[in-house]
C-alpha cells in the first residue's frame, strides 16, 4: 500500500527513514539504466492528438518543430517548423488548428492541419503551455517569464485578457466543459483556479512543494491533483537522503497548505525523481505520471489509495503524455531519447515505441544534458542536478549544504544561483569562489551534494560543457528587437557612473570573477560577486535569498550602505538603474 498523508505530523520523519534504508547502495550508472540517443534528438517534449485520434502532434524541443504522427501506423507524415524550444501544444475541437508555444522564441504558432501551413503570434513572456476553450473560441496560454496567463481570441490572433497568476506558471489544465482552468506555478508551488468565462482567478490552492510541473483536474473540476518536489531545507543537510521529497497534491481552491491529500512518491512507487506531467485515465479513475529524472512512468488510483505501478525504463527524460481518444493507448514523449513511448494502460507495459527520425542538427551536449537530468547519478535516487538548477535555472531557495564544503559553515544559508548565461566567464564558482573551475565545481557536486559515484574526466567535461552551453533566457523587458528601452539606457550610464556598480559587477557578465563584502555576512567573510546576465529572472536575491525583488536588495538587505552608492540616486534615477539591470 502506498504512504500518503493527510496532515500528519509524522510523515516526514517516517518518510526520511524509510528512504535513508533504500539508499545505502551505490547509484548505478546512470547509462546503464535507459540509454539516451546520442547520436540526436529532435527533443519530443509534449503530445496531442486531433479529436477522431488519427493523428498526434508532438513538439520537438531540440528542433524548433512539431511532428505530425499518424496514430496507428506511428508514421512521421511531417516536421513543420513553429520556433524555438516549443513545449506545449493544443488541438482545437474541431481539428482545424493546433496551437504550439514556442517558449524560447516568445511566439505562438498556429498550425493549421490541413494545410501545414504556420501563422506565428508574437507573444514574449517565455509562453510555455496552452489549452483551447470547449468552443474553440479562446486559446489560453501561461507566460511563465511574467507571471501571468493570457487569454487569446482565436478568430482575432489578439490577447484580449491577461491575469496575474503565481510565480512561474507553467502546465494547464482545462476542465471538460470549458469553466475551470488550473495553473501550476511551477516555482511559487502553487494551483491557480482560473474562470476562463469571467477570466478571473476563484482561488488559489498552495503547497508546500516547488518545481510544480504537472496539473490534472479531477473529472467534477473541484479539485486538482499536481505534482512536484518537497525541499527539506528547514535544517541543515548532513547526506544527499531527503534534501528532496518528489509529492504530489490533491487541491481545492482555498485549501490548506499541504492541500486535502499530500502523497509521498518516494514511498509508493519507484524511479520517482522529478515528476513531470500528469493525466488522469479516461474515466477518471487512476492518475498516470511521468518521472523524468528516474526515466520512468508511475500511476496509481486517483486518490493514492491503492497501489503504485511503476513502469521502469520508459525512455530518457519522459516528459509530456496523453492518452488517445478512445483511452487505449498513453503516448509518452522521451526528450533524450528521440522516441515517443507507447503504452499499453491495461497491461502497463510499452506495446510500440515511434522514432520521431533523424535530426537536423546535433546537440554535442547530449551525455552532459543526460547525466544533469538523471537521478541515477544521485544516492537514494531521488532528485537529479535539474532539482535545484531546473533548465540550469534556480528554485528559488536557500539551503544550508554542510555536507559541501563551501568556506560558508553550517548555519549559513546559500541561495540558488542560476547556471544558464555563460557561466565560464564568471569564475571561481559558489558564493564563496570554493571552486576555481567548473570541472572542479562539477565533481564536488555529483560526489557531495548527490552522494553519488567519482565521475571520469570525460563524464566531468560534459556535464561541465552542457552547464557551459546554457544560453541565458530571452529577455522578455527589453524592446521588441532585443535592445534597451529608454529607461535602461540611462540606468546603464548610472550603472557605471553615479551609482558605481561597475566597481565590482565587471565583465561580460556583469560580474564574477572577483570577491567583496556588502554588509551581508560577518567581517571577513567576503562573497563572489554574482553575474547579473539574465538576472531578471533569478530571484530571490542575496546569498540568503531573502530578497524577493531587486528593490528589495537596498530597501531592506543593505543596512551598511555598502552595496553600490545607491543612497545618492534620486527615485527616479533608482528605478532607471533597476531597469537596466532587469534588461542585463
Amino acid at each position: 500500500m502506498p504512504f500518503f498523508r493527510r496532515h500528519t505530523p509524522f510523515a516526514l520523519g517516517v518518510g526520511l527513514l524509510f528512504v535513508a534504508g533504500l539508499a545505502r547502495s551505490q547509484a548505478p550508472d546512470p547509462l546503464s539504466v535507459v540509454q539516451p540517443s546520442l547520436t540526436g534528438t529532435r527533443g519530443p517534449y509534449e503530445v496531442a492528438f486531433t479529436p477522431d485520434g488519427k493523428r498526434a502532434l508532438v513538439t520537438e524541443w531540440d528542433e524548433g518543430a512539431v511532428a505530425v504522427i499518424e496514430t496507428a501506423t506511428g508514421q512521421v507524415v511531417q516536421h513543420v517548423p513553429t520556433g524555438s524550444q516549443p513545449t506545449g501544444v493544443a488541438v482545437s475541437p474541431d481539428g482545424q488548428l493546433a496551437l504550439v508555444t514556442n517558449s524560447a522564441g516568445g511566439s505562438l504558432s498556429v498550425v493549421h492541419l490541413n494545410t501545414l501551413r504556420v501563422e506565428t503570434v508574437p507573444l514574449r513572456g517565455f509562453p510555455f503551455d496552452v489549452v483551447i476553450t470547449p468552443d474553440g473560441a479562446t486559446a489560453c496560454v501561461s507566460l511563465s517569464q511574467l507571471d501571468q496567463v493570457v487569454f487569446l481570441d482565436l478568430a482575432s490572433r489578439q490577447v484580449v485578457e491577461t491575469v496575474a497568476v503565481g510565480r512561474r506558471p507553467r502546465t494547464l489544465a482545462l476542465s471538460q466543459d470549458g469553466k475551470v482552468l488550473a495553473v501550476a506555478n511551477f516555482q511559487g508551488g502553487s494551483v491557480t483556479f482560473l474562470s476562463p468565462q469571467s477570466r478571473r482567478v476563484i482561488g488559489v490552492g498552495p503547497t508546500p512543494a516547488v518545481n510544480l510541473k504537472g496539473v490534472a483536474l479531477f473529472p467534477n473540476s473541484a479539485r486538482a491533483y499536481c505534482i512536484g518536489q518537497r525541499a527539506q531545507n528547514e535544517r541543515a543537510t548532513e547526506t544527499p537522503i531527503g534534501v528532496w521529497s518528489n509529492q504530489s497534491f490533491i487541491v481545492r481552491p482555498g485549501g490548506g497548505p499541504n492541500g486535502d491529500v499530500n502523497l509521498w512518491l518516494d514511498l509508493m512507487g519507484k524511479d520517482v525523481a522529478e515528476p513531470d506531467s500528469v493525466v488522469f485515465d479516461p474515466e477518471g479513475r487512476r492518475i498516470f505520471m511521468t518521472c523524468g529524472g528516474g526515466h520512468s512512468v508511475n500511476t496509481h488510483p486517483a486518490q493514492g489509495d491503492g497501489d503504485t505501478v511503476t513502469i521502469r525504463h520508459v525512455g530518457a527524460q519522459p516528459r509530456g503524455l496523453s492518452f488517445t481518444p478512445d483511452g487505449k493507448e498513453l503516448w509518452v514523449a522521451c526528450q533524450l531519447s528521440n522516441d515517443v513511448a507507447v503504452i499499453d494502460p491495461v497491461r502497463l507495459t510499452v506495446s510500440r515505441r515511434i522514432s520521431l527520425g533523424p535530426t537536423q542538427r546535433k546537440d554535442p551536449h547530449l551525455l552532459g544534458r543526460f547525466l544533469f537530468n538523471s537521478a541515477t547519478l544521485t544516492k537514494g535516487g531521488q532528485f537529479s542536478c535539474n532539482s535545484c538548477h531546473p533548465d540550469g535555472g534556480t528554485d528559488g531557495i536557500s539551503w544550508k549544504f554542510v555536507h559541501v564544503p563551501d568556506g560558508l559553515g553550517r548555519e549559513t544559508p546559500r541561495n540558488v544561483r542560476v547556471l544558464a548565461g555563460g557561466l565560464t566567464d564568471t569564475a571561481p564558482f559558489r558564493w564563496t569562489g570554493h571552486d576555481a573551475n567548473l570541472e572542479e565545481f562539477v565533481q564536488t557536486e555529483v560526489t557531495k551534494l548527490l552522494g553519488g559515484p567519482e565521475l571520469g574526466a570525460e563524464r566531468v567535461r560534459a556535464i561541465a560543457d552542457y552547464i557551459a552551453s546554457l544560453p541565458a533566457p530571452p529577455n522578455p523587458y527589453r524592446g521588441a528587437d532585443g535592445s534597451l528601452t529608454g529607461a535602461a539606457q540611462r540606468g546603464k550610464t548610472l550603472f557605471s557612473g553615479k551609482a558605481d556598480c561597475i566597481q565590482c559587477h565587471t565583465g561580460p557578465k556583469s560580474g564574477g570573477g572577483r570577491k567583496a563584502n556588502i554588509g551581508t555576512t560577518p567581517a571577513g567573510v567576503d562573497l563572489d560577486v554574482p553575474h547579473l546576465t539574465g538576472v531578471f529572472d533569478s530571484d530571490p536575491y542575496l546569498h540568503h535569498g531573502k530578497a524577493k525583488s531587486l528593490e528589495a536588495i537596498w530597501e531592506q538587505y543593505d543596512p551598511e550602505k555598502k552595496h553600490g552608492k545607491v543612497q545618492g540616486l534620486t527615485p527616479d534615477e533608482m528605478r532607471d538603474l533597476l531597469a537596466y539591470v532587469r534588461e542585463l
